[in-house]
């Protein structure tokens, strides 16, 4: 079966079907009592804002992770300064053959660090496990270059749109998950959360419209007979793709009331995220009994898609599908350049040098990130991969040394231009490579 339509192109053909046609879904399973508060399920981390009551909020169990870690590394370090690390995976469905090429090559290379604290969106919420327990787990991201359309999803039919919550049927992507992630994996994952190390995979909860962060650690280190179950959920959920694949529900047990929340891939909120805890960064290196100027900060986002804004013509066809269809993509860029300057102000505020890597403009017949072609993710592989050893895969924004430069560097027509500039003008000047 070939996938012959882009993601942007089915989202554009669901809203079409939405205006034309009534809904005939069928009925939900236990859903949220409407209008109930939204409650965090077991295993999501609670933000303050959501409930000011709540002590271990995610930023705060952040803190204790870091300053676990801090000390960790103070003794290894041996007095000389530490560097704490973080690193974004992003979403990108086929597209992650870049992101695996890179990895493993930076691996290759000899220069792959520890990540402190590592995130993942769809995708990137498949790779994250294994980029968290380190290059030890290199070959389960090999499947880049292995799988197939089959390998991921099956076809429900044409109606299925009209009938069911999806046009295609995921089990093909649990059975995958379930044999990459088993009960040794998550000891694995445990034993790191001990450490102070924190991995993070991202959801969206459509039923509150709230982006839901997931402490992949704590869920490891729980004692809960249903942890597997819920770890493999998540990242499931992370990776479904909203109209094409079928939400993951999530059951949720408050005062007696069982329901299911409906959660969807985290890229129909963030196309790749960090933690907002690094505005209290200088907290946790205060209570680790450390001071700044012990303490350097990275973070690293690896982008499996363009930033760039592909700078050309191409002219869309009089056809409301068509319309539809770049007037999604239109949207989708909003949200990659809106996350990764989130990412950037946040960082550069914190005097944090920033890494970034994308699949550049000199890339050509790049395949729709919904195609599982394993010529075309190969190809691709093997051009992230070359690109780490040699090397070539990172650009960096160093931190800023005082306050005039940090205004100019978190310019949001500076930032977001740099990542939409055409590519024959993009000023690499200012992304230089890394030393």
């Amino acid at each position: 079966m070939k996938f012959s339509l882009t993601p942007a192109r089915w989202a554009a053909l669901f809203c079409t079907v939405l205006i034309i046609l009534p809904s005939c879904a069928s009925k939900r399973v236990a859903p949220p009592p409407e209008g109930k508060t939204f409650q965090v399920p077991w295993g999501a981390v609670p933000l303050e804002r959501w409930d000011p009551t709540v002590k271990n909020t995610f930023e705060r169990d952040l803190i204790e992770g870091v300053k676990v870690r801090l000390r960790e590394l103070r003794k290894e370090a041996g007095g000389k300064p530490i560097t704490v690390r973080g690193l974004a995976l992003s979403g990108g469905g086929s597209h992650g053959a870049y992101g695996a090429g890179v990895l493993i090559g930076w691996t290759d290379a000899g220069t792959r660090p520890e990540f402190d604290v590592v995130t993942g969106i769809s995708t990137g919420a498949l790779t994250a496990t294994a980029v968290f327990l380190g290059p030890e787990q290199d070959d389960s991201l090999r499947m880049y270059t292995k799988v197939t359309n089959k390998d991921i999803f099956k076809s429900r039919g044409p109606l299925a749109v009209l009938t069911g919550d999806s046009m295609y049927d995921a089990a093909p992507l649990r059975a995958l998950i379930a044999k990459q992630i088993d009960d040794g994996v998550l000891q694995a994952v445990a034993r790191e959360y001990a450490r102070g190390r924190r991995l993070y995979v991202g959801t969206v909860n459509l039923d509150a419209q709230a982006f839901t962060i997931w402490d992949m650690g704590l869920i490891a280190s729980s004692d809960r007979p249903d942890k597997l179950e819920r770890y493999r959920d998540v990242i499931l959920a992370s990776a479904s793709v909203p109209v094409l694949f079928p939400p993951v529900y999530i059951p949720l047990e408050v005062g007696g009331e069982s329901y299911r929340q409906m959660h969807v891939d985290g890229g129909a909120r963030e196309m790749v995220f960090f933690p907002e805890f690094i505005k209290d960064f200088d907290k946790a290196i205060a209570e680790a009994g450390l001071s700044r100027a012990d303490v350097h900060g990275e973070i690293y986002v690896l982008f499996n898609g363009r930033i760039s804004a592909r700078g050309t013509y191409e002219p869309v066809e009089p056809r409301a599908l068509s319309v539809m269809e770049e007037f999604v993509r239109t949207l989708m860029r909003k949200s990659i350049t809106s996350s990764i300057y989130q990412i950037w102000v946040r960082g550069l505020i914190h005097k944090m040098d920033i890494h970034i890597t994308d699949i550049p403009p000199e890339y050509e017949n790049l395949q729709s990130d919904m195609e599982f072609n394993p010529d075309d993710m190969k190809r691709l592989f093997e051009f992230g991969y070359n690109r780490a050893v040699n090397g070539q895969a990172w650009w960096t924004q160093p931190a800023v040394e005082n306050y005039q430069e940090l205004i100019e560097k978190i310019s949001p027509s500076e930032v977001i231009g740099e990542m939409e500039a055409r590519p024959e003008f993009r000023r690499i000047e200012k992304w230089r490579p890394k030393e």
